[in-house]
């Protein structure tokens, strides 16, 4: 067996991790040449677990590369690790000083400084020019200027604490509606349309020196006839050639059904690399197996002459580059820089102070993205720890009779606790759900002295309620602001 190419077809492969330990499988693949991890929040306990876990990683060979989503806002790893939140990109988008942005950048890199990691999968810098974009919350905004000149700066502050970052989801999921791991998006757009102004956010993120851009699983029908992942179109001719790009490129997870219910993994797998990516995310819930049947197929590839071995002596080497550069002083944390920002950019419409002592939420929950981790999100907990009887009614598109659980919800609640007691809305992005703005409508005639809480994009109009308040994302710094005007004053920290 010809051991060099086995450490070559390693080399690209970045799995999950899968518990918050090293698992006995990883040695073996270690030794083997594996490129490393992309760290989810299954594997992070706390602070002092994660840092011992990623010096313990770091130390079974040199250049073991360890990355993470963290996005802040709604797409945040950080978070589990206790003491850290930050607005997410359509908060830093509406607030719209670039300063700002890389200052939060900067501050999310010594926090992955601090904990271990090499290297970020963020910023997403799709424009969210389709008002039912699933990815809209993490977007900068629907204006292709803004989102790339916060792009630039989101870059720049990030590789300015010592972290790699990677700008995605090339070449943008903003036109699409569609969840690339539910199914593949459609972008309908002409490669001259690409050219000239769709890619823009990757053109700022590579004249800042971004280190990577991840590819989506986008079908750009007028350009190619396969999503992006796998395009030599995409990836070598417009973003090597045209674009100038010579960082590295990792795709989107390849166990998304955007790309799996186009190829299966060993097939996705050599196609991507031939395409030109680099490194091969495998997924947050690929493991050992993958591992080894995508290394095989890389092997195979090699062996058949199907694939030239230059093309993973090439993407082996531009991964080298990542993780080098100088770590920043994590003594320049501001951990209260994030507060600040969710305090800054939220708007308040009315009066939304809770006067009464029990207040019933009904929370309205979108299609959960499994980009996002963990789905909690909210004020209950806040407004409980300030000593308010809260009750909750959690209702999904799914849920049996919601309309009418919300009905005797109500009803039943202010029979218990008075008709004074207050009402809170909670919603994210209601305005791309036929459901919500069915149940919103009839929520505001029967009871329009209810107040709203809106942590998703932007799209309803709730002027109709006796208050209203946006935060622009469900970072816990975001709902700590809607809470703090929900209360009328300081949360006791």
């Amino acid at each position: 067996m010809n051991s060099e190419l086995q450490r070559l077809a390693h080399g690209v492969l970045f799995p999950a991790l899968g518990r918050p330990k090293v698992p006995n499988w990883v040695g073996p693949r270690i030794d083997a040449g594996l490129g490393g991890f992309v760290i989810f929040g299954k594997d992070i306990v706390d602070g002092p677990q994660f840092q011992r876990l990623a010096a313990e990683l770091h130390g079974l060979r040199d250049h073991v590369l360890l990355s993470i989503d963290e996005e802040g806002g709604d797409v945040s790893r950080l978070a589990n690790l206790g003491g850290f939140s930050m607005p997410g990109n359509r908060a830093l988008g509406e607030l719209n000083d670039v300063e700002l942005t890389r200052q939060a950048a900067f501050q999310i890199g010594l926090s992955l400084v601090e904990a271990g990691v090499d290297w970020d999968l963020a910023p997403a810098v799709d424009t969210a020019v389709n008002p039912l974009s699933p990815n809209g919350i993490r977007c900068f905004g629907s204006d292709r200027e803004l989102v790339s000149r916060h792009t630039a700066a989101w870059v720049e502050g990030l590789q300015a604490a010592g972290v790699s970052a990677c700008a995605k989801h090339y070449p943008g999921h903003g036109l699409s509606g569609t969840d690339a791991h539910l199914a593949t998006p459609f972008v309908d757009v002409s490669r001259a349309d690409l050219l000239e102004s769709y890619l823009d956010p990757f053109r700022a993120a590579i004249e800042v020196g971004v280190d990577s851009i991840m590819v989506s699983h986008d079908m750009v029908p007028q350009v190619d006839d396969v999503p992006a992942t796998i395009s030599k179109v995409l990836l070598t001719d417009i973003l090597r050639g045209e674009l100038g790009y010579d960082g590295v490129v990792i795709t989107d997870a390849l166990e998304m059904y955007g790309i799996a219910d186009v190829a299966p993994l060993p097939e996705a797998a050599v196609r991507a690399i031939e395409a030109g990516a680099d490194a091969l995310c495998l997924g947050s819930w690929a493991f050992l197996d993958d591992v080894d049947v995508a290394a095989a197929a890389l092997v195979d590839a090699v062996e058949s002459e199907r694939l030239p071995v230059e093309r993973l002596q090439e993407a082996n080497e531009r991964l080298a580059r990542l993780g080098t550069r100088p770590r920043a002083d994590v003594s320049l944390r501001d951990n209260a820089l994030g507060s600040r920002l969710a305090e800054q950019v939220v708007v308040v419409h009315g009066d939304p102070m809770v006067r009464s002592d029990a207040v019933l939420i009904i929370r309205l929950e979108p299609t959960h993205s499994p980009a996002a981790g963990s789905s909690g999100w909210g004020v209950e907990r806040l407004l409980r720890d300030a000593g308010k009887v809260v009750e909750s009614i959690g209702l999904s598109g799914q849920t049996y009779n919601g309309p009418g659980m919300a009905r005797a919800g109500v009803g039943e609640f202010r029979s218990e606790y008075g008709a004074d007691s207050r009402l809170i809305l909670l919603v994210r992005g209601a305005h791309r759900f036929e459901w919500q703005q069915k149940l919103i409508a009839e929520l505001q005639s029967q009871h329009p002295d209810m107040i709203v809480v809106d942590m998703g994009v932007p799209g309803t109009d709730y002027s109709g309620f006796a208050a209203w308040i946006q935060t622009f994302g469900s970072a816990t710094v975001c709902a700590e602001a809607a809470a703090q005007h929900l209360l009328g004053g300081p949360l006791k920290r």
